[in-house]
Parts: C-alpha cells; sequence; structure tokens
C-alpha cells in the first residue's frame, strides 16, 4: 500500500503553515508521517507552499518528496502529483493535517478492501481518512476531471469506523489546540 500526503497548501484557515507547527517538539507533521510509518514504508509526501521549509522539516524522514507546481489550484492538484508518482500497488490518500490517526485506522479501512473497490475511514458519520482505493482506480483518478467527492460519489465506497484521528485535521487555531491538549469535548467535528 502506498499512502499520498498532501502537504502543499497554504494553510489559509490557521493563518500560518499548520504541518509546521510545533506537536511533541516536532512538526505537526511528523506525527501524521510517523502513524503512516506504522502502517507502510512506501509514503509519498507532496509538497508546493513554503517548499525550502517543508524539504528541511522532512528531511531525514524516509519518504519521498514529490513538489506540485500546480498547489495553489488546490488538494485535488497535490494529490494527483503523488498519484503520478505511486507504483502499481494499491493506495491511500491522507492528508498531512492528521496527527492523532492510529495504525488501527489504516489496517481497519485496508481490511475492507477486501470486498470493495473504494474504502474510507470515518468517525460518528463524518467522512474521513484515509481513503484506500485498489490499484486500478489510479488511471481512472489520474482522467478523472471531477473533484475526490465527486469521484467518490461513483463508487461503493465501504466506510470503516475508526477512531476521532481520522477526522481532526488541524485546519484552524482552535482544532490545533484540540490536537495538542487531547482535549476535543464541544468541538465541531464536521
Amino acid at each position: 500500500m502506498t499512502v499520498i500526503i498532501p502537504a502543499a497548501g497554504l494553510s489559509e484557515r490557521m493563518g500560518e503553515n499548520k504541518l509546521l507547527l510545533p506537536l511533541d517538539g516536532k512538526p505537526l507533521i511528523h506525527s501524521t508521517i510517523n502513524a503512516v510509518l506504522s502502517y507502510t514504508d512506501d509514503v509519498i509526501v507532496v509538497i508546493g507552499h513554503e517548499r525550502e521549509r517543508m524539504e528541511e522539516a522532512l528531511s531525514g524522514l524516509p519518504v519521498r518528496i514529490v513538489c506540485c507546481d500546480e498547489y495553489l489550484k488546490g488538494q485535488k492538484y497535490s494529490t494527483l502529483a503523488g498519484l503520478r508518482e505511486a507504483g502499481d500497488d494499491d493506495f491511500a490518500i491522507l492528508p498531512g493535517d492528521l496527527p492523532l490517526v492510529r495504525f488501527e485506522d489504516f489496517q481497519g479501512t485496508e481490511a475492507l478492501l477486501s470486498t470493495h473497490e473504494i474504502a474510507r475511514a470515518i468517525y460518528r458519520g463524518i467522512p474521513g481518512h484515509p481513503v484506500m482505493f485498489r490499484k486500478e482506480h489510479k488511471e481512472k483518478l489520474l482522467a478523472f476531471d471531477g473533484t475526490l467527492k465527486e469521484y467518490l460519489s461513483l463508487y461503493d465506497t465501504a466506510a470503516y469506523n475508526g477512531s476521532i484521528g481520522t477526522v481532526l485535521d488541524a485546519d484552524t487555531p482552535e482544532r490545533y489546540q484540540a490536537i495538542i491538549t487531547k482535549n476535543f469535548e464541544g468541538l465541531a467535528l464536521s
């Protein structure tokens, strides 16, 4: 399984690069990557915004770094840049700002690929990540003009009931604070 981590965006709602904010003494994206590395060693991280800072933050980690020049067009372009670099294997998409995702979230979602072409983690009915695909979807996704959400609507996507880490991204200061303190009480997740 190849895991593609889109990590190229502007972090506009945060106001600064959320992936480089500190979490347990390291950049937040390290927690996401370490969770992925507990599951697979085939990891592609797609960067764009603040490329040099991101390359420095990722230095020494056993991941493939892909630069996306079209990152300003949206996450779809970062995802596709990573997908182009993926081999001929099943693959998953997991945004870089999900530092609380767990090994079990990957394992449980992948188990559903034995009976479905696509599977995703959810939390309390909220669609989350990872989103996993059988390898035959690579070329279909690369050729698809719409969004990932539109693509998923065309298929029967199995849902794995995962942890809060599958939906709790670090998009806003409030969410980042919840991640740091692990206090999720009253936090809006949808």
